[in-house]
């Protein structure tokens, strides 16, 4: 298996959140894991209507740092994402250019008026970085709700679901990746 993720923060990231997704990522996926300097500015994706970022700008952005056609390249931000049709999302991939992205906008509790739990925030970012690389893989949503791959609708959805694969995607994703 070849290829590594190009971990490319777009905007100002909290060096220890890129460095607990290096080590995450080259554990759930068995690659290794490179981060690159960010992008200077997200004006390009902001729409001033919705006071949101549109995902696909940002993804289009990406695939310019992919430098092999094995190679997955996620970007994280810490903007308010949406996608045409959609309020919001986590993050979105594109899995024809191997190319993800992932906001920590809305995986915060504080963000909701709760208490901060750094703990709950980290694997949240960890499951919505695995999950969206896991479509660069050409994985679809899972059934399995306890699997990365499940469809995260809400914040609930992405607490109950775990950060590992269920064995079926964990067999595809191999097979993919062959």
């Amino acid at each position: 298996m070849g290829g590594k993720i190009i971990l490319r923060p777009l905007a100002q990231i909290d060096s220890q959140i890129l460095e607990i997704l290096k080590q995450s990522l080259y554990q759930a996926l068995d690659c290794p894991v490179e981060i690159e300097a960010q992008i200077s500015s997200l004006d390009y994706a902001y729409d001033k209507n919705r006071k949101q970022y549109l995902a696909p700008k940002l993804l289009s952005a990406l695939r310019r740092f992919k430098k092999e056609p094995e190679d997955r390249c996620l970007g994280i931000v810490d903007v308010d994402l949406y996608a045409p049709g959609l309020n919001f999302v986590f993050g979105e991939a594109d899995i024809g250019w191997g190319v993800a992205v992932v906001s920590l906008y809305r995986l915060r509790q504080e963000r909701y008026g709760l208490p901060r739990d750094e703990g709950l925030f980290r694997e949240r970012v960890i499951k919505e970085a695995v999950h969206e690389l896991g479509h660069t893989y050409h994985l679809s949503h899972c059934p399995d709700a306890g699997c990365v791959m499940h469809f995260s609708n809400s914040l609930v959805d992405t607490d109950v679901k775990g950060t590992d694969f269920c064995p079926k995607c964990r067999q595809r994703l191999k097979g993919n990746r062959i």
